[in-house]
């Protein structure tokens, strides 16, 4: 019998030991929930020379800085430095007026932008966008045996968010002009462009590059912009592409110079130069993002609510919920104290009580912190996450506000720039 008595104090004295283990792991943190960043794929395709880079370095440059808007934009350190070279190179007058290379036939860039404001003075991510850059050549010359770019440029476009096509307003200008090489190179852009957002689910949009350039074709901008829309829907594939597209949603025609007026001109050789002593004022380069955003966002807003409060109350769901070792640990420290063994003599042994779930979320209660401090300490973490959802979801809706604002007073100042009427 003695034996016996030592046995279940040894064990007592264990399962004690264990309980507090066990109930010192338990110990939570404050209540927190990972709130999810969406990332859209957005694919501009332009042939090589058609302004590209320069949309990129001038977007960036606009947008680094929240300012004229509540969100500024971020990159990772190596595209910001390259970035903001191309865009020193660009407004450099002072010494070779040479312009950034462009992007080659068959390359490809990446650039991933978060989207930030601030929240409660700390800087908050709203969506990341993944900014890839083609030559349209890629889709129109031939592959050297074994190569897989196209391959991979299709597979991008497949599940892209958001397809650019960027049209060179040089090219333009001379297409006006009566250049002959005008009206060739709108047809070989064309053809590099159409078949691909024919067959495209995402919605579209197209850029006019170099719009400075073309200053000289009316001094009205509206009605210069109305003459090039003119031009574009002369050709019978660019408008049946904008037919079928703008069925549902609006497609664009956005003009944007990423120097601005009077930095550069042509010289009698037909080539860009730039304008000595030329300022950089970029116009409309944040535009096209923009016009594509604040739609694809809307898709998925209420998931994202969605999401955060199916997150909360997971959480809150863990931070309540015991399993049976937890309990079986509650159960044999309680067993220690006086009112432990009152409750159990009642019940009967402890083996009889220890299988007993219930039982183990009563016992759980005597431990620690009482379950009214519990629930106003759970209550208090929750008010704060909710708060700071609701935060999330007000910022993420005037970053959209503020990016339909742009689109809206470019539409309000140039409504030919609205190639369809159809949605958003």
């Amino acid at each position: 019998m003695a034996s016996v008595v030592l046995i279940i104090i040894i064990l007592s004295i264990l399962l004690g030991l264990l309980a507090r283990r066990i109930r010192g792991r338990r110990t939570p943190g404050p209540l927190t929930v990972a709130e999810t960043t969406p990332t859209f794929n957005v694919v501009a395709l332009g042939l090589q020379g058609s302004g590209k880079t320069l949309l990129l370095a001038s977007m960036y440059h606009r947008l680094k800085t929240p300012a004229g808007q509540c969100y500024f934009i971020t990159a990772t350190r190596d595209d910001v430095l390259q970035l903001n070279e191309w865009y020193l190179q660009m407004a450099d007058t002072a010494t070779t007026g040479a312009w950034p290379r462009g992007t080659a036939k068959g390359e490809t860039r990446h650039f991933t932008f978060t989207v930030k404001t601030h929240i409660d003075g700390t800087p908050h991510p709203i969506l990341n966008l993944r900014y890839l850059e083609y030559a349209g050549e890629l889709l129109t010359d031939l592959q050297d045996a074994g190569s897989t770019k196209q391959k991979e440029l299709f597979a991008h476009i497949d599940s892209a968010d958001a397809l650019i096509g960027v049209l060179d307003g040089y090219r333009i200008r001379q297409h006006a002009d009566g250049h002959p090489e005008g009206p060739l190179h709108l047809e070989r852009t064309l053809n590099a462009l159409l078949p691909v957002m024919l067959e495209a689910s995402a919605p579209i949009s197209f850029v006019i590059t170099k719009w400075d350039l073309l200053t000289d074709l009316h001094p009205d901008e509206g009605t210069r912009l109305s003459i090039v829309r003119n031009l574009l829907t002369s050709n019978d594939h660019f408008r049946s592409l904008i037919t079928l597209h703008g069925a549902t949603r609006v497609v664009r025609l956005i003009p944007v110079s990423a120097v601005g007026p009077g930095f550069a001109t042509i010289d009698p050789n037909g080539e860009i130069v730039k304008t000595p002593q030329g300022a950089v004022q970029p116009t409309n380069v944040d535009v096209p993002l923009s016009a594509v955003v604040p739609g694809l966002f809307e898709q998925i807003e209420s998931r994202l609510d969605h999401d955060d409060i199916a997150a909360i109350r997971a959480e809150v769901d863990r931070r309540t919920r015991q399993g049976a070792l937890e309990a079986f640990a509650s159960l044999t420290t309680f067993a220690g104290q006086l009112a432990g063994r009152t409750v159990l003599a009642m019940l009967g042994t402890p083996t009889a009580a220890f299988g007993d779930t219930m039982l183990g979320f009563f016992l759980d209660s005597r431990m620690g912190a009482p379950p009214d401090d519990d629930r106003a300490r759970l209550s208090r973490e929750l008010n704060e996450v909710e708060r700071r959802l609701e935060n999330v979801q007000l910022a993420r809706r005037r970053v959209m506000y503020d990016m339909r604002r742009k689109v809206d007073a470019l539409e309000g100042r140039l409504p030919y720039s609205r190639l369809s009427e159809g949605g958003w």
